[in-house]
């Protein structure tokens, strides 16, 4: 019974909003890499502007988190982009060990198609979404819609880009490590005449005399500085404020592009692209929904190397807020203010530095793969033999284990080896449970949250044999810190929707990044085939039902 209630009061709730009041002439995803959720109780007193504006004026989901343990970049860019998870789309991982290649793979290379350049010539193997395997809102918003939609979609990172723009945007860009904002022939024939413009008329390289220094005085940022923790940054870049762009050689050379990224400059860029090309090719004004998608990369990069307690983390988001107020009031001029939606979540949170933890006594660390093969192979060979270090381990990805051809189907049919295999792991350091791949596909889990978030990072053909959990604090080897655990603290990041079709306020029901999707593709009247997340139905502005008319005295 009460599941025929919800489904009806889902029922009315859609039946009170015409689409004619509810429909956006825009759609704006907009992905900021590595955003912890408490972000904004902690620092939005930093903002005045964009961010202030999403939180104060749009719909703040307080309690939502990824369903899933895998939280990486394009895991979660991913599963926002279709609204389901990595047991559903298959991009489990920034990149997995594939068995039928016989080696690693990243989730959008793509050796059929080649990568097209905006600057220096790159002979390199392009990007597609040929391992996604769920439509995209961008590939439904143009395969529905009619006149289809038009889709752009920008990031730093092609994995952030590509999966956001899906399989035939009208434009997508992103920076190559070379120096050059690239595509793929998998996403258009050519270069985008309005990019290639915009990209020319705006190089990257006339930042290259400027210094990152903070945005307010010193005394208005929290914690101490230079962050507790923190290590030499790739690319030369300082460990406190200010942090100069140029490099000793004086030129715009491989550490320049390196420490670009890593400022605020390359969140701006972002910001001026995409609202020159909304502009250039009218997005928002051809009677459909359109879709600008944008992903922030530059938070995630600095937080790896400075940490979430760091200056340089509030000053980024400080910069950001002030680039997403300038994105909204161009979108408020171009499209005009309450006729567009705007989406603002991450595709993961992040750990602190371990360093900093144990200062507050609190158990924290970082597990080199190495050990756990070690520890894999020393186990297995106490039953099978010994043999060289790599006749059992194949290799370890993030917290998965993939074994030689044959030998878990070995290990496997001898349940002692299993049992003694999840004890040694158990007994290292950081790691908290273990699981093998027919557990976590059965996804018979109780109360064991970490083995349902395993679950649904799982994928046959593509996740390893056994998997394991980390203890909190704990992260695969890294400099500085990471993510891509199922603790708090990587799968809790903001949900925020603003704009047309969107009620104000803050809400405590349960949310997921993947129901960003599912609620914008209702609001543009398109639907998901393969999503799993929901429309989160309390954030949608209400129009009032007429009152029912009392029965005519014939009627009765």
């Amino acid at each position: 019974m009460l599941g025929a209630l919800t489904v009806a009061s889902v029922v009315l709730t859609a039946q009170s909003l015409p689409s004619d009041q509810r429909t956006p002439k825009l759609l704006v995803l907009l992905m900021v890499d590595q955003f912890r959720a408490d972000y904004i109780d902690k620092l939005h007193h930093q903002w005045s502007h964009g961010l202030h504006r999403l939180v104060e004026d749009g719909a703040w989901f307080r309690i939502a988190e990824y369903p899933y343990y895998n939280t990486v970049t394009c895991a979660g860019h991913s599963s926002v982009s279709t609204g389901t998870i990595p047991a559903v789309h298959g991009m489990i991982l920034n990149g997995w060990y594939e068995r039928a290649a016989g080696k690693m793979v990243t989730c959008t290379e793509d050796p059929s198609v080649h990568t097209i350049s905006y600057g220096k010539p790159i002979k390199d193997d392009g990007e597609s979404l040929a391992r996604l395997r769920a439509p995209t809102l961008a590939d439904e918003l143009r395969s529905q819609l009619s006149p289809s939609g038009r889709v752009i979609a920008f990031s730093l990172k092609a994995r952030s880009a590509a999966t956001l723009g899906g399989h035939r945007p009208d434009a997508v860009a992103w920076f190559d490590d070379s120096g050059s904002w690239v595509t793929s022939t998998a996403f258009s024939a050519g270069p985008v005449p309005q990019v290639a413009d915009f990209i020319k008329r705006h190089p990257v390289e006339a930042d290259l005399d400027k210094t990152w220094d903070r945005s307010l005085p010193k005394d208005k940022y929290l914690y101490e500085d230079p962050a507790i923790g923190i290590s030499a940054a790739k690319g030369g870049m300082t460990p406190s404020f200010p942090h100069a762009l140029k490099g000793a050689s004086g030129a715009a050379d491989a550490d320049f592009y390196d420490r670009w990224q890593s400022s605020p400059f390359a969140d701006e860029y972002l910001t001026k692209m995409a609202l020159e090309l909304a502009e250039k090719l009218h997005l928002g004004k051809d009677g459909s929904t359109d879709l600008v998608a944008i992903s922030y990369s530059t938070l995630d990069k600095v937080g790896h190397d400075y940490g979430p307690n760091s200056h340089e983390i509030q000053d980024v988001l400080i910069r950001l807020d002030r680039s997403i107020g300038d994105l909204l009031a161009g979108l408020d001029r171009l499209v005009g203010a309450g006729q567009y939606t705007v989406a603002l979540t991450a595709d993961h949170g992040v750990a602190p530095l371990p360093e900093r933890v144990r200062q507050y006594g609190l158990n924290a660390g970082r597990l080199d793969p190495k050990v756990v093969a070690n520890v894999v192979h020393e186990t297995i060979a106490k039953h099978l033999g010994a043999a060289a270090p790599t006749t059992y381990v194949n290799r370890v990805v993030y917290n998965t284990i993939y074994f030689q051809p044959g030998v878990y189907a070995k290990v496997r049919s001898q349940p002692a080896i299993v049992e003694d295999l999840r004890d040694a792991l158990r007994a290292t350091d950081g790691i908290s449970n273990v699981y093998t791949s027919e557990q976590l596909q059965a996804n018979q889990f109780d109360d064991d949250i970490m083995g349902r978030r395993l679950a649904r990072s799982q994928f046959p053909g593509r996740s390893g044999d056994i998997s394991f959990s980390l203890r909190p604090y704990w992260m695969i080897q890294a400099n500085g810190t990471t993510h891509g655990t199922g603790n708090e603290y990587d799968v809790h990041v903001p949900v925020l929707l603003m704009g047309r079709g969107i009620a104000r306020g803050e809400y405590l029901t349960p949310a997921s990044p993947t129901d960003v999707a599912p609620t914008l593709a209702f609001l543009a009247n398109v639907t998901l085939p393969r999503a799993t997340g929901r429309v989160l139905t309390e954030a949608l502005s209400h129009v009032s039902a007429p009152a029912p008319k009392p029965p005519s005295p014939a009627g009765r």
